[in-house]
């Protein structure tokens, strides 16, 4: 899209915005800024404004509750929490492995059990086994309540890098 076009298209969009809508936009921009600012390694990780750390043998992410991530009963849409827990669980993988290996989900199982509400989500994962050829984990998102909102498992497959 040429810039006269995107700079058109912005100015329509907010001339017409409500104050949610400009939040949103707002948190869209900030999380566009991240990723080209290279805080942020992937689009999906700044438009969400995940936090990330490994810390004893297990991979942590946060991601603010924003009307981003909401589906149209305001609670986190369960494609996000399952977003986050393949990225837990697979940073998880990737923290682990040798550099020249990565790994890629092959099978993910999730149950949700409690709707995504309060203002900040929490996803830890864990290794349940490390194989040659496969890892096998365990991720749990909390809301800030500490309450669970979801469990699950996930295989990952092992691949040489390129």
């Amino acid at each position: 899209m040429k810039k006269e076009k995107l700079l058109q298209l912005t100015k329509e969009v907010i001339d017409q915005a409500s104050e949610e809508d400009q939040y949103v936009i707002e948190l869209l921009l900030n999380g566009l800024k991240k990723k080209q600012y290279h805080e942020q390694g992937s689009y999906i990780g700044a438009l969400l404004h995940a936090t990330s750390e490994y810390r004893d043998e297990q991979f942590y992410i946060k991601i603010p509750n924003t009307p981003i991530i909401q589906n149209s009963l305001n609670i986190v849409h369960g494609g996000i929490t399952a977003t986050l827990l393949d990225s837990a669980m697979g940073g998880l993988v990737h923290h682990i492995l040798p550099p020249d290996k990565a790994a890629v989900t092959t099978e993910i199982k999730i149950n949700y059990v409690a709707p995504g509400v309060g203002k900040e989500l929490s996803c830890i994962s864990r290794v349940i086994h490390k194989g040659n050829k496969t890892v096998v984990t365990e991720g749990q998102v909390f809301r800030d309540d500490g309450t669970l909102i979801a469990h699950s498992t996930a295989s990952f497959f092992i691949i040489n890098r390129q």
